[in-house]
């Protein structure tokens, strides 16, 4: 026994196994959300136990349906030959005891017919390729896909009209279905010149990509008027018969069935491809955006400490100044004069004396480190503004990768662009909206700058947030500097204690400074981490999707692999090439 025969033995066995291998792809269309392929693998999965299905395609007028009814020979007129083709419809053809017309919608009717031939095969009849667009829809998705043999019709006078040869390129290339070629009406040609268009036929259909075109010639008028041996029927029905009725049948049907699988495989493949292609894109987008704000945030911490070392300097300045003439009045002194109610020179008391060294904290102090304070934080803030504007940028253009398609990408690719133009619209937003950078506590403590500062945008008002929160942090510790003091000199001053006296007042002066550092350090960079968290959360819906597309994307090429391993056993199985 051939191994042909065996398996047309097992034939049961082998459409179980192709209808589980079809119900694993139907599933993988679905979960990729591909409605055509679904749709495609289902009506496969409902034809399994069918006959082998002819699509009959072709022009208008060339005699397709009279092919059909010689072809059938039940002597009738089974497919009915339309007098208008713009009315015409698909009439799927099959076998059944008794004859019916069962209309399935405005495109289609199904005609049952008590045919022996359609035992073995079921028959579609097409209107023609140059006829309404409505119908090439219907044809090309629902039929083409499982149809296991596709005969092209044409006129034998003239087969080189333009709309079923652009048809033969779809069947060929997005569907590698068999095709034949049969030149109908040959009794209005003179022999020698259908031999011509035979070979014509042949020609452009190898231009096309079919190696070993079988081309035909029939008369169906010769043949319903019974003249057989000129209508040329027997060689069709002979083909008809070593393909389908003579044992092959089984092994040219899983052929088919797996010459549709490998276009569906193909599309799905090409889908996931462009799919992993901008998951990368997108990941290396998030990577950029990372490192732009790690970049940022490392300039910031700079600008921090450079803004901090101005300050620094600054109150360096103004402090020895002010602790110089601390020196000098206490100088002024004599042992003689000393008491804690003695008066200075100028008549001021040594509470009062005190009172304007204090106060010269606040007057020379507080402007200046404002002043330092504006221009540094100024710069800073225009940084992070310029950072926020580069990341706009990026998504701008990673917004533009890719477009939508009708193919395997449309749904993803429009949920990606969706979550693309929310995070711009929230990163302008954020660039925008003075609310993004406020801190209420910060707000009521810094209100007096914000008019001046207003006019240099949301990031601007930041810098004179933080302006005003630095020099209050700087005038309460500089304040305190001499409060410590004050009792202490006005108590226990005597020229013995000066040079104590002078220390401490240095060891305050310190203090101040290092609580300066500390807190305008801390506070500036954790404003600086504040702004980077906030543009970070920006990217939480979009990181989401990111990570939901690369787990889908995993989960597809697993499921891939595993359906496309089993076609090629089955493949082997039937040593399919």
């Amino acid at each position: 026994m051939t191994k042909n025969s065996l398996i047309n033995k097992h034939y049961d066995h082998y459409k179980t196994v192709i209808d589980d291998i079809f119900q694993e792809l139907y599933h993988l269309t679905l979960n990729v959300k591909h409605k055509t392929l679904s749709s495609t693998v289902d009506n496969i999965r409902a034809r399994l136990n069918e006959p082998f299905l002819f699509v009959i395609v072709g022009e208008v007028k060339v005699g397709k349906s009279s092919f059909i009814n010689a072809l059938l020979q039940t002597g009738k007129e089974v497919a009915k030959v339309a007098p208008d083709p713009c009315t015409d419809v698909i009439q799927q053809i099959v076998y059944s005891e008794t004859e019916s017309v069962i209309p399935i919608n405005q495109y289609l009717k199904k005609i049952t017919v008590p045919a022996e031939i359609l035992k073995e095969i079921a028959i579609v009849d097409t209107p023609g390729t140059n006829t309404i667009m409505d119908h090439h829809q219907e044809i090309t998705e629902k039929f083409i896909p499982v149809s296991d043999l596709i005969i092209f019709v044409f006129e034998a006078k003239n087969p080189y009209r333009q709309s079923a040869w652009e048809l033969l390129d779809y069947v060929n290339k997005e569907w590698r279905k068999k095709v034949i070629f049969v030149l109908q009406q040959s009794d209005l040609i003179e022999p020698e010149n259908l031999e011509i268009n035979m070979r014509g036929v042949a020609q452009q259909a190898m231009k096309k990509g079919i190696s070993e075109p079988k081309v035909f010639s029939v008369s169906a008028k010769r043949e319903l008027e019974g003249d057989t041996e000129n209508s040329g029927f027997e060689a069709i029905r002979d083909f008809v018969n070593n393909t389908v009725t003579g044992g092959n049948n089984v092994r040219l049907k899983v052929e088919s069935l797996l010459s549709t699988s490998k276009n569906i495989m193909d599309t799905i493949q090409d889908g996931l491809e462009a799919r992993k292609k901008q998951l990368s894109i997108d990941t290396d987008f998030r990577s950029r955006v990372d490192s732009l704000l790690d970049n940022s945030e490392g300039k910031s911490a700079k600008q921090v400490n450079s803004i901090v070392d101005d300050l620094l300097r600054e109150y360096d300045k103004i402090t020895d100044d002010i602790q110089r003439d601390f020196e000098d009045g206490l100088g002024v002194f004599t042992l003689v004069k000393k008491s804690f109610l003695s008066i200075f020179s100028s008549g001021q008391s040594l509470e009062d004396w005190l009172e304007t060294i204090t106060a010269r904290f606040q007057k020379d102090l507080k402007p200046a480190l404002e002043k330092k304070l504006r221009t540094g934080v100024k710069n800073m803030a225009e940084s992070i503004k310029q950072m926020a504007e580069i990341i706009d940028i990026e998504i701008r253009k990673s917004k533009d990768n890719l477009q939508p398609n009708a193919q395997l990408f449309g749904d993803i690719a429009n949920k990606r662009q969706e979550k693309l133009e929310n995070l711009q619209t929230n990163v302008e937003d954020f660039i925008t909206e003075t609310e993004n950078f406020i801190n209420k506590d910060m707000l009521e403590k810094g209100s007096a700058l914000i008019p001046s500062m207003a006019t240099g945008g949301g990031l601007m008002v930041v810098g004179g947030i933080l302006m005003s929160v630095t020099s209050v942090i700087a005038v309460d510790v500089t304040g305190g500097i001499l409060t410590a003091l004050g009792l202490g000199v006005a108590s226990v001053y005597t020229m013995s204690q000066r040079n104590k006296i002078v220390d401490e007042f240095e060891t305050e002066i310190e203090k101040g400074r290092d609580k300066l550092k500390e807190e305008v350090t801390n506070r500036l960079l954790d404003y600086v981490k504040e702004i980077r968290t906030k543009v970070d959360n920006n990217f939480l819906d979009f990181d989401s999707y990111i990570g939901e597309e690369r787990k889908n994307l995993e989960s597809f090429e697993e499921q891939y692999q595993r359906i496309d391993e089993k076609f090629e056993k089955l493949k082997k199985d039937f040593e399919i090439g």
